[in-house]
């Protein structure tokens, strides 16, 4: 642009040309008795503005000066219809409400998350189906968020009948394909001038790429043509490790982490019967499940700042060490969002999916709680090739929101007040993101959990090795209650647990590694070292700079001090909510 206009003051240009469209529109609009729907429009074009202005990009991450001009294009556009037929109204209604209903679509952001839309916030929305956006406005969206939309509506509507009732004139097409001309022409050089609808389509551009450059990078992962100068071995037969995937799950309402309600019992039986392992200062490297497994499930993490299309996968690495390796999924592989998840997961040498878009809906309503795995699981417990090793991952879909639709009915044990549920349904969006429901889901994990610990406990019998693994790709924050979303970060959106069970026949065959295990739980544990852990844990040689030794609990090379610490993919310095260090841990007689 600068070497096109290098003398001409671009900006200076774009506020005379807008002042100019608007001054016409107002004169015209009077003096062809319409005057409501250009007032109207100026008016909510400049509330835009202010409102990114007074907000310092809480509600608008950038500045709103090009909504003037969509504002205008859409109003000339109105006021060139004809009303006289019901598809004129139609569209006539459509043309001043859609520009109206950005600034609400922003307005009701910031009050659902409590931040400015950024470009996570939209991709969520290019990626999701109509009945999960649905499900997800109707468990954070509040009766008072939907008034100022039924306001909007009446006003809408009122401008528009009031406008048909008076006789009137139309803006000669000329003039509105003038202004529209003028409009686009300035919006396309001064593309620094951020508007609440040229960000998004900025943003979809830019995602659009995003996606292209993945699947060519995807399908280069999938070929296998990443460089595989690695030497790995594998030691010993007959052992078997599980990988568990946890979701939306905050340590800091979990029993065995310190939470004043009792949520994890069985995971506090486990702990005092000495072969359980907490890392207390465990966190996520990113709150959202894609960016955060990407790193967790592959060689990329903080300290090599690799990029994850071109990192190991970790079930690629199990597979190419002589396991059979199987992936137990009660969360979708097969959408877009999904692709990355997908391609690392299919990896797997048997992998069983009890809800997937093939054959479900993304509606809640169609998906069963994790308990439903529990049966797959056992099955391939029961099957297992006594003289091959064996590694499974269970991902389970944890403590996602709807929190109230993740456990049944049996698992109800903390209710919400009447007097607190009406006002959470008027003030906050109803019970889906609760705390009590979101306790009673950590409650029912504790369950599934602990039972896919029993019955691997169970199947290893006293001389078994073996040894499970449990992390949550991120936490939610649960005491504002608004979930996770890198619009409105929080520590505690990274405050998620790590749990590590042994068998007593793998702490005596790996004396050193489970005491480097002991020493390692009170340091800083980030979950996209858990590619490096499961290594560590499975005792698996990697000869190759894909394993970082310092990033594997099991080995005494670990250490993350808290300065080095960081989260959002390594763009910010972790800040612990609690300082924890490890309970004295029982010994088993």
């Amino acid at each position: 642009m600068s070497a096109i206009f290098p003398l001409i003051p671009v900006k200076l240009l774009f506020i005379g040309l807008t002042v100019y469209i608007w001054t016409q529109l107002i004169k015209r609009g009077t003096a062809l008795n319409q005057p409501r729907v250009s007032r109207l429009m100026l008016g909510a074009a400049i509330l835009s503005i202010i409102l990114s202005v007074i907000s310092v990009g809480k509600i608008y991450p950038y500045g709103a000066v090009t909504d003037l001009l969509i504002f205008a294009v859409a109003t000339s556009l109105f006021m060139t219809l004809p009303m006289r037929t019901f598809v004129g109204r139609i569209l006539g209604f459509l043309l001043i409400a859609l520009p109206l209903l950005g600034p609400l679509a922003y307005l009701l952001h910031y009050q659902v998350v409590g931040g400015a839309m950024n470009k996570d916030s939209f991709i969520a929305v290019f990626q999701t189906t109509s009945a999960e956006a649905g499900e997800y406005l109707a468990s954070f969206t509040s009766v008072m968020s939907v008034i100022p939309l039924l306001l909007a509506a009446a006003l809408l509507i009122w401008v528009v009948k009031h406008n048909n009732d008076t006789p009137r004139q139309t803006l000669p097409i000329r003039t509105t394909a003038l202004y529209s001309l003028l409009a686009f022409v300035m919006i396309a050089l001064a593309p620094l001038e951020k508007g609440l609808f040229t960000y998004p389509v900025d943003v979809y551009v830019s995602y659009q790429k995003e996606i292209s450059t993945t699947k060519e990078r995807m399908a280069q992962f999938s070929e296998r043509k990443i460089n595989k100068d690695f030497h790995i071995s594998k030691e010993g037969e007959g052992e078997v490790y599980v990988v568990v995937v946890g979701e939306s799950l905050n340590k800091h309402h979990m029993g065995v982490y310190g939470y004043e309600l009792d949520t994890t019992p069985n995971l506090q039986r486990l702990k005092d019967e000495g072969n359980l392992f907490i890392a207390d200062n465990s966190f996520s490297n990113y709150p959202g499940t894609m960016a955060a497994l990407s790193h967790a499930l592959t060689a990329a993490n903080q300290k090599n700042n690799k990029h994850y299309t071109q990192s190991l996968g970790i079930v690629e690495l199990m597979n190419e060490a002589g396991f059979v390796t199987h992936w137990l999924g009660n969360q979708p592989l097969s959408n877009s969002y999904d692709m990355i998840l997908g391609l690392i997961a299919k990896e797997a040498q048997d992998v069983q999916l009890t809800f997937d878009i093939e054959f479900h809906s993304m509606s809640h309503k169609d998906h069963q709680p994790d308990g439903v795995l529990l049966p797959l699981y056992k099955d391939v417990l029961a099957q297992r090739d006594a003289g091959k090793n064996q590694v499974i991952f269970v991902h389970l879909m944890g403590n996602h929101t709807d929190y109230c639709e993740r456990y049944p009915e049996d698992y109800k044990r903390y209710e919400v007040a009447t007097l607190d549920a009406i006002y959470s349904h008027i003030f906050k969006g109803g019970l889906g993101h609760s705390r009590e429901c979101y306790d009673n889901s950590i409650l029912y994990n504790d369950h599934v959990v602990s039972t896919l610990i029993d019955d691997l406990q169970s199947t290893l019998g006293e001389e078994g090795i073996g040894g499970l693994i449990y992390f949550a790709d991120h936490s939610e924050d649960i005491e504002r209650g608004v979930g996770h979303s890198s619009a409105n970060f929080s520590f505690d959106m990274v405050e998620s647990p790590t749990l590590i069970w042994l068998s007593k026949a793998y702490q005596q065959h790996n004396a050193d590694k489970t005491a480097a295990l002991r020493h390692n739980l009170g340091q800083y544990y980030p979950n996209d070292f858990i590619f490096d852990t499961v290594v560590g844990m499975s005792g698996t040689r990697l000869d190759s700079d894909a394993y970082c030794s310092s990033c594997d609990l099991f080995s005494f090379d670990y250490e993350l001090p808290l300065e080095n610490a960081r989260t959002m993919h390594g763009k910010l310095a972790y800040k612990p909510l609690k300082d924890l260090q490890p309970a004295a841990t029982v010994t088993s007689q």
